[in-house]
This record gives structure tokens, sequence and C-alpha cells, in this order.
């Protein structure tokens, strides 16, 4: 089932006509120019270097493009665009198996890494490990909680989280520290 096909994403499908083709490709025009820096900057937050990033970005838009032409009624675009995007990041991050890394050490002599670039493979090791438990926990949280955390990590407010996910704003901030609790206790 493609990523934008899951039925919490939308209420039914609709018949499509020949005729609404041009329309539907008008509107994911108007629907991309609109949110893919969003998009995009929220992949690159999940980790995705650039190429990778903007190569999501294309595909979560051609998901929309084609779940819009099967008559799928998406009720928030940009909910579904956030929805569908952090699921591919996921799932990239499980493809890739590649870390992310970053690491602030305030109390190191910031000359004293400058032999290599890389870290310790123990150090890249436990990171994946890490990584590998946080990409599980995230995917094991009811969608409200796993919305929730990757919406806040991309910077939106308790106020804007609770206005794309369709809740009140106390729903919101319930659900992101259920979800980080959650997350807490696997780890």
């Amino acid at each position: 089932m493609p990523a934008g096909e899951d039925s919490s994403l939308h209420t039914g499908v609709v018949g499509r006509s020949s005729e609404c083709a041009g329309s539907v490709q008008e509107r994911v025009i108007a629907i991309y120019e609109t949110h893919r820096e969003n998009i995009y900057r929220f992949l690159v937050g999940h980790g995705l270097e650039s190429a990778a990033a903007q190569e999501v970005t294309q595909d979560v838009f051609v998901d929309l493009f084609v779940a819009l032409e099967k008559g799928v009624h998406v009720s928030s675009e940009e909910g579904w665009l956030y929805t569908v995007a952090g699921r591919a990041a996921v799932d990239y991050w499980r493809r890739e198996r590649r870390p992310f890394w970053v690491e602030f050490d305030l109390n190191a002599d910031p000359t004293a890494d400058l032999a290599s670039a890389e870290p310790s493979p123990e150090a890249q090791a436990g990171y994946r490990e890490r990584l590998r438990r946080l990409a599980d926990g995230l995917a094991k949280l009811p969608k409200g909680q796993r919305l929730c955390i990757q919406l806040r990590m991309q910077g939106l407010r308790y106020r804007e989280i609770a206005k794309l996910l369709g809740v009140s704003t106390s729903t919101a901030a319930e659900w992101l520290v259920s979800g980080v609790d959650r997350l807490r206790g696997e780890s």
C-alpha cells in the first residue's frame, strides 16, 4: 500500500473523471509550491542529506498526486504531507542504516579532533543503535503521538501542531509528553 493510502489519512475514495485530471495536477502544483520548502526542511531535520531530502520530498508529492488522482479525499493536505514525509524518513533510515552524526561536547578542545572528523567505531555503533531504537520506538507510537513529536522536531509550536492534527492545544501537548515519555521508556 503506497504511503498516501493509509485509511486513517482520508475519509473515502471518490470516482474521478478524466476532466478533473488537469485540476488535480494544478492543485498538486499549488500545494507543491506552498509546502515544498517546509517538507524538505522537515526531512533534513530528520537527518536526510540534501540530495536524499530532495528526492524524498518529490516522492511525497508524487504520492499526493497519485492519491488525489485515485480520488482519495485529503482533508488536510499539510497534515497528509507531514505524515507521509515522516514515514518516508523512517523508511529511508531503515533502508540506509547510515547514522546522521551530530555530537556536541562543550568541554572538549575544538582542535583536538582535527586529525579525524569521523567518530570512533564504538561511538558510531552506539549512535546507530540509539537511532535504530528511536526509529523503532517512533514506529510503535500511536499516530497522534508520533506526529506530534515529528512536528515539534520540525519546530512547530503546540498551537500549530494542534491545528494541523485537528485537536485542542492541550491534547497535542498531552500527546507530545506521552510520546516522549514512551520513547524514554523504550531506551
